[in-house]
């Protein structure tokens, strides 16, 4: 048996109201409906079980009800909480995420970027890396909605929503002197990308402010944030026999992990090992993983609201979020056993 297809009129005659204020009730929260109207309304559209049309919704309004977003690396275990959380506050607004995948190739992301626009994506949140983004540039002359995630941007009109970079070098840098290491190398992540360079900027503060040496033997940048990059990054740095490596995430600290091992280190004993996300899994190695947990998943629902309100023309409180991080500490930092070692 076929169930009729409820209307907005079938709504307005239980709630005995007219379909306009149905509508108003709805979908236009900017104007104004009697508390005591809106109740009956949704007590109808529950009773009915009334399922407004998503595509006649969006054609009056000139809208898809969808998000497109841009992510670096899909295969990176820092990315799939913060498209949960997106994703989850999409929908909790009647939204839809559609992703792709650029591996931070700009045509790759043009491409992208192609795709979403023509199937009318109301706006992007762009988790890309780059700083000198011309993605970014063209999406501002143009003034298509748009939001930054897990990057910054030095254009005040920007939204972006990322963490304090600095101060979470700060705080590992401090939990390694406390423990007794001086001689503490840093694998940064790629300089051009906003995290890599604001935690390498943190990193250079912290020692510095501490009078501890920051010259370029105890510093390497990664090509990319993969474990292959921090493994190469590592070698090079073991050469000035560090007794604590500070990598930009993660995936790099696994690589500095297997190049520490190949080299006859025994971590924590020998080499204390930091990194930055505890992304999945970091602490169940061994030694567990001592890195800086960030929010993740809340930075993709704040980028994501962010990206909604724009879109419905709500207020937005800050265009640019800095959430805070915490340092975790587990079994791969240690004080250092020994002063004067070097690795030939």
């Amino acid at each position: 048996m076929t169930i009729a297809r409820r209307s907005i009129l079938d709504v307005a005659r239980l709630a005995g109201v007219h379909p306009s204020t149905v509508s108003r009730a709805l979908h236009r929260a900017d104007l104004p409906v009697r508390p005591e109207t809106r109740r009956r309304v949704m007590a109808a559209v529950e009773r009915l079980e009334y399922r407004p049309s998503a595509i006649a919704r969006g054609l009056r309004l000139r809208r898809s009800n969808t998000l497109g977003m841009l992510v670096p690396d899909i295969t990176n275990p820092f990315f799939p909480p913060i498209i949960r959380g997106a994703e989850e506050a999409a929908r909790q607004r009647g939204y839809e995420l559609v992703l792709c995948n650029t591996d931070d190739v700009p045509e790759r992301e043009t491409a992208s970027l192609r795709v979403l626009r023509e199937r009318q994506a109301d706006g992007l949140l762009i988790a890309t890396s780059r700083m000198a983004d011309a993605t970014v540039a063209a999406l501002r002359r143009e003034r298509f909605p748009f939001v930054l995630v897990n990057r910054g941007s030095r254009v005040a009109a920007d939204l972006a929503v990322e963490v304090d970079n600095e101060r979470a070098a700060e705080a590992v840098i401090a939990h390694l002197v406390s423990l007794g290491h001086r001689r503490i190398a840093h694998i940064a992540g790629p300089l051009c990308t906003t995290t890599g360079a604001e935690r390498a900027a943190g990193y250079r503060h912290a020692m510095k402010v501490r009078g501890l040496p920051t010259h370029g033997a105890l510093l390497a940048e990664a090509e990319a944030y993969a474990e292959v990059t921090g493994h190469a990054a590592a070698t090079r740095l073991l050469r000035a026999s560090p007794t604590a490596i500070f990598a930009a995430n993660d995936l790099l600290v696994l690589g500095a992990l297997r190049a520490a091992r190949e080299a006859g280190l025994r971590v924590p004993r020998d080499l204390s090992l930091v990194g930055i996300n505890d992304i999945p899994l970091v602490g169940l190695i061994d030694p567990p993983l001592t890195t800086v947990r960030v929010p993740q998943r809340e930075m993709g629902k704040i980028a994501a609201n962010m990206l909604m309100a724009v879109l419905e023309n709500e207020p937005i409180a800050r265009r640019q979020v800095l959430l805070d991080t915490t340092l975790v500490v587990r079994g791969s930092t240690a004080a250092p056993a020994a002063a004067g070692r070097r690795i030939a």
